[in-house]
């Protein structure tokens, strides 16, 4: 990838501080702004130049919010895991199929210290990145707007936290729980939301929550 000058490198890191803190790209008005631009040319000009070195995805139709960071640029060496510090893909959406796989779906990195996971470091190859939301997870101190680092799998051991995949596509956090007639199912940590039942409505395991990190 070509190297960035100066402004573009300024731009690039908005653009991913911006995805993680908010959860979605900033607007080409909002990188006008934080550039210091009058005109919404001048960041347009930006913008193409960060495309065209190959850091920004070009949309198949422009949108308010298409300032995706790429696969490549994602893989740049100061965005690299290091034996202190582990950097996993944040998703804005869980999709259909792999998570890992999901590379339009990333919006921006979480980088966390390895000393949060203990012996048991995961490989960067097998985590991403989901922001949590609403509060049927209050009492297992997972709030909304957290941002929880998950372990790829299809399985996970009963009592453990997993994000779960409902039949309509919507992606679920809640505590994965064994009854002894009723099966598998979804427990939340909140008094006011019921459990799902796999027999009622069935569910995908699509990882194991290993820790959080709360956007203060």
């Amino acid at each position: 990838m070509e190297k960035l000058t100066a402004t573009q490198s300024k731009a690039l890191t908005y653009i991913r501080g911006s995805s993680l803190k908010n959860g979605m790209p900033p607007s080409l008005r909002e990188l006008c702004e934080h550039m210091g631009y009058s005109a919404i040319g001048s960041a347009q000009d930006l913008v193409n130049a960060l495309r065209r070195k190959g850091y920004l995805e070009s949309p198949d139709k422009q949108a308010a919010r298409s300032l995706t960071v790429t696969r490549e640029a994602l893989r740049d060496p100061a965005l690299e895991s290091t034996p202190e510090t582990l950097v996993i893909p944040c998703l804005g959406a869980v999709p259909a199929g792999n998570p890992l796989e999901a590379v339009e779906e990333r919006i921006g990195t979480l980088r966390m210290s390895t000393s949060m996971f203990g012996k048991n470091i995961p490989s960067p190859r097998d985590v991403f990145a989901l922001r949590a939301s609403g509060s049927s997870m209050i009492d297992a101190g997972i709030l909304d707007g957290d941002w929880l680092v998950v372990l790829s799998c299809k399985n996970a051991p009963a009592g453990t936290v997993v994000v779960a995949r409902t039949e309509s596509g919507d992606a679920t956090v809640k505590r994965l729980m064994r009854d002894k007639v009723r099966g598998w199912y979804l427990k939340p940590e909140n008094s006011e939301f019921k459990p799902i039942y796999a027999g009622d409505k069935p569910f995908e395991v699509i990882g194991q929550v290993l820790a959080l990190q709360r956007q203060m």
